[in-house]
């Protein structure tokens, strides 16, 4: 049985910038067959954050080059967290049924 892994991944965006950060979120099915879902969510003013799901830790290790491709592709347009580009954990889902 597989078990859902969710990735929180939080990107400061230098200002001016936000326009192309959101632009550049359009992936490739490549890259999106591998989640099982994908948001962004607006945290602050120039504050953003990814939120995925995957079926599994498989999943993530098969979509990580194409997802840190795509984090060069906009690390022009990202603040420092700190010595990271980004903020990010990620964990398995704790089921409460």
């Amino acid at each position: 049985m597989s078990v859902p892994v969710w990735s929180v991944v939080k990107f400061k965006i230098k200002e001016g910038c936000e326009d192309d950060f959101l632009a550049a979120h359009v992936f490739e099915d490549s890259h999106m067959k591998y989640m099982k879902s994908f948001n962004v969510i607006k945290i602050d003013d120039l504050e953003y954050a990814h939120i995925v799901e995957y079926d599994d830790m498989n999943a993530t290790f098969e979509v990580q080059d194409q997802s840190l491709d795509w984090l060069d592709s906009v690390s022009h347009l990202l603040e420092d967290y700190g010595g990271s580009r980004t903020d990010a954990f990620s964990g398995i889902k704790v089921g409460f049924e």
